[in-house]
């Protein structure tokens, strides 16, 4: 029987949420499991400042209560609160951060991480020092681009020049920091020529696999 997997995208903006369930959906078949993508209307319009997390993480609490599911994916690369959703939930609770960390360094050596804004990278490694995956991580590279600015032909050469930036600081795995580069993993991994990991599918394999393990 299968597991029903709802994957939270903790900010408010639908056209986000609109992308992740075109990154995501389409796994739920092959992983036998059900698929469903909701919106934290509560929570702020782009996840960016660490002020933003903290009330992210706030919003997908109290949505989730709400929403009973057999795992949980919450959609933003910080994690907003996740580890309160672990101690308080018996189901697995997976965010896009830690998950897409776990594949890219199973997919290579150094990891490079394409960020929206730099205001977001010192807490990335904040986390990643948390999880002890810093030493792992080669380089992160903002684009300059707000969560709600990367589509578009532009905002794509600026995603394309900051993961050729990774590649020649030594990266061999490239991570997209961000769900508004939810759809871009194909088109950047033919042109890198290096694995690229796509955070919101990595999040839910990692949450099919904890369901089968169950």
């Amino acid at each position: 029987m299968p597991g029903l997997i709802k994957v939270v995208n903790p900010n408010s903006t639908e056209a986000i949420s609109a992308q992740i369930k075109e990154g995501v959906c389409d796994l739920a078949s092959g992983l036998g499991v059900e698929i469903e993508v909701l919106t934290c209307v509560t929570g702020p319009a782009a996840v960016e400042s660490d002020q933003d997390v903290v009330e992210a993480g706030r919003s997908v609490m109290a949505m989730i209560e709400n929403y009973p599911a057999d795992a949980f994916v919450v959609a933003c690369f910080s994690d907003p609160g996740i580890e309160e959703l672990r101690s308080r939930l018996e189901v697995p609770v997976v965010g896009i951060g830690e998950s897409s960390l776990l594949m890219a360094m199973s997919r290579g050596r150094k990891v490079g991480i394409i960020s929206a804004l730099e205001k977001a990278i010192p807490r990335h490694f904040r986390y990643w020092e948390r999880l002890g995956f810093a030493s792992r991580v080669v380089a992160d590279l903002a684009t300059g681009r707000g969560v709600l600015e990367l589509g578009g032909e532009e905002a794509y050469s600026d995603v394309l020049r900051t993961g050729r930036d990774l590649c020649q600081a030594g990266a061999d795995v490239v991570v997209l920091g961000c769900t508004g580069l939810v759809g871009l993993r194909g088109r950047l991994q033919d042109d890198l020529g290096v694995p690229v990991i796509e955070p919101c599918q990595a999040g839910v394999r990692l949450a099919a696999a904890a369901l089968l393990d169950s």
